[in-house]
């Protein structure tokens, strides 16, 4: 074989060569690119954690699997604001915790700034300046001829509660699992009188023509979004947006939408 042909030969070797590390080369750098352009999706999606089951009508899960309710309509009125993508991750109230200290969560809606969290969850926590109010009210028979307004003037009566929620030691309390059990209790007459949020007790006499008396409230907690320390840059624009939409009242309709029927489109 001659010179030539030898280095006719090599030559079509290095180029082939070249051209298989150029489509690996290529390959690599288009997945890559794929992996970079999904990384920055995710970061750009907000992670929400509603606990389960929902409650009525602040966040509840719709036949299509949509969370509706009055947190997830404020908190999507803040990201249309602010341009931002939201994924809401059903999840137990105790795994919602555990995931938001290890920050695969990163927003938790209607929480009270206030309220008495393990170390390790306040070390990973913001919260957002108050968006709502939540009342507590009491409920009672249309028949009763006591004044009902504060909870010293029910020492020594039977009221209906949610298990494990506090309640005046001077009070006999009798326990049920959800507030739709002490609504409907009440109206039919099998309790007298039960403890519970005013706007769970203002929709279902809307909605499922309940007949009962709300009593003015006898506390009232102020409720935020509580968002992780990863995401605390995005705080201040959070803000900025739940004191537009409130100058605007807005959530203040959007409340209304759900207590008092619909007013305004708030998607």
């Amino acid at each position: 074989m001659s010179l030539r042909a030898i280095i006719s030969i090599i030559s079509d070797l290095v180029i082939t060569s070249q051209r298989q590390r150029y489509k690996q080369l290529h390959r690599a750098v288009v997945s890559l690119c794929l992996l970079i352009i999904g990384n920055v999706s995710i970061a750009d999606t907000l992670r929400v954690g509603v606990p389960t089951p929902g409650q009525i009508p602040f966040f509840w899960l719709d036949e299509a699997g949509q969370y509706q309710g009055i947190y997830p309509d404020t908190l999507r009125l803040i990201a249309k604001d602010l341009g931002l993508t939201l994924s809401f991750e059903p999840l137990s109230q105790a795994r919602l915790r555990r995931h938001f200290e290890i920050g695969e969560i990163d927003i938790e809606m209607g929480v009270s700034a206030n309220v008495d969290d393990r170390r390790e969850l306040k070390k990973v926590s913001l919260f957002t300046r108050p968006f709502s109010v939540v009342n507590e009210v009491i409920i009672y028979r249309p028949e009763l001829s006591f004044p009902v307004f504060i909870l010293k003037d029910l020492a020594g009566q039977r009221v209906a509660t949610v298990r494990g929620n506090t309640v005046p030691d001077n009070l006999i309390r009798e326990d049920f699992t959800n507030e739709w059990q002490i609504a409907q209790r009440v109206h039919r007459g099998w309790n007298n009188i039960g403890l519970m949020k005013e706007a769970v007790a203002l929709y279902y006499q809307r909605e499922e023509n309940l007949d009962y008396e709300t009593s003015l409230p006898y506390a009232s907690n102020p409720v935020s979004f509580r968002i992780n320390t990863r995401i605390k840059d995005k705080l201040p624009d959070m803000n900025s947006s739940i004191n537009r939409l409130d100058e605007q009242g807005i959530l203040e309709q959007l409340v209304c939408k759900y207590l008092c029927g619909p007013t305004i489109n708030t998607q």
